[in-house]
């Protein structure tokens, strides 16, 4: 899986590395994100504008030396309601990598950055951004268990389409303009709780999709360099960019909490795929649900050895 585990003992020292350090990128404001964090999308401002990492230039310098698999790209111009996980394949026919960087504006072209948190020169200020983000949250859902970064560059008129993530995120402008469109997980007839449990029963199943009856429920929030967005928990969204080219950077993470949510999640799907239907994960006391992750936890452990059983089997066959 594309991004960073954070162990037990570094989510534990991540919010006061962030009180320690002596200027902050990310401004919070405290009483917005104890009242809508993980509940509603906000805003937040940020000063990544000011640094020299998120330039063009540094940014195509970046993608030049990072593997290729990190760096992916295609058209700008394609449908908002394209199928948003093959997008990349699809509309990135007949494109080449160095092309691409040398003519990007005239290839009307969109990149996407994976993980330059891997990169040396890039790590620092992400993990701190990170930290950052520990801090602010750290009396409402203290423990974060993964991370993954992306930068988006694009040209004027792209979008990105309609989807979910897995995770929640924190997407910010730097250069250009943005307009995010969001739309509330909660909201059954944007996304069913069979549609949600099956989202997370399996990192590879197919994200709902985008019907037009969702347009007039969208919430709109139009970013500019040193303005960011909150996306709540798997909160389906889109994304348009304005007439210059635009550079934004999405930190995406989990945690414990949603980790559990996760796995009852996927607790439910089972469930379901058995004739019974459960009870919305989060529909009940907190401890139903954690009683939902550790079945779910239960039932990998011989599902996992049944598979290594079945492969030494098949391995013992061919030899």
């Amino acid at each position: 899986m594309l991004g960073e585990f954070v162990p037990r003992e570094q989510s534990a020292i991540l919010a006061a590395r962030a009180r320690r350090q002596p200027q902050h990128l990310l401004e919070f404001e405290p009483d917005v994100v104890r009242s809508s964090y993980n509940l509603r999308p906000f805003l937040i401002h940020h000063h990544l504008c000011e640094h020299t990492g998120f330039s063009l230039d540094a940014l195509s310098a970046l993608c030049r030396r990072l593997p290729r698999g990190q760096v992916q790209y295609r058209v700008g111009a394609i449908p908002g309601d394209a199928h948003f996980d093959s997008s990349y394949a699809r509309y990135g026919e007949g494109l080449h990598f160095d092309d691409v960087l040398e003519h990007f504006e005239e290839r009307k072209a969109y990149i996407c950055i994976y993980n330059p948190e891997r990169d040396a020169g890039y790590r620092p200020v992400l993990e701190g951004l990170l930290a950052e983000i520990a801090a602010a949250i750290e009396g409402i859902d203290p423990v974060i268990t993964w991370y993954s970064t992306y930068v988006f560059i694009s040209t004027r008129d792209a979008v990105t389409p309609y989807h979910m993530d897995r995770e929640m995120n924190f997407l910010l402008q730097v250069r250009g303009a943005k307009e995010v469109m969001l739309w509330d997980p909660h909201d059954d007839e944007i996304m069913s709780p069979a549609d949600k449990d099956r989202l997370l029963a399996a990192f590879k199943s197919r994200r709902p999709t985008y019907s037009p009856s969702f347009e007039a429920k969208a919430m709109h929030y139009e970013l500019r360099p040193g303005l960011g967005v909150h996306h709540p928990f798997i909160a389906p969204h889109r994304v348009h960019t304005g007439p210059e080219l635009p550079i934004s950077l999405a930190l995406t993470f989990r945690t414990r909490k949603s980790d559990m949510w996760t796995s009852a999640h996927a607790f439910n799907n089972v469930m379901r795929s058995c004739g019974w239907s459960p009870a919305e994960v989060g529909a009940l006391h907190p401890y139903a649900d954690r009683a939902k992750a550790a079945a779910a936890h239960a039932m990998d452990v011989p599902l996992a050895l049944l598979r290594k059983r079945r492969h030494a089997h098949s391995a013992a066959e061919n030899t």
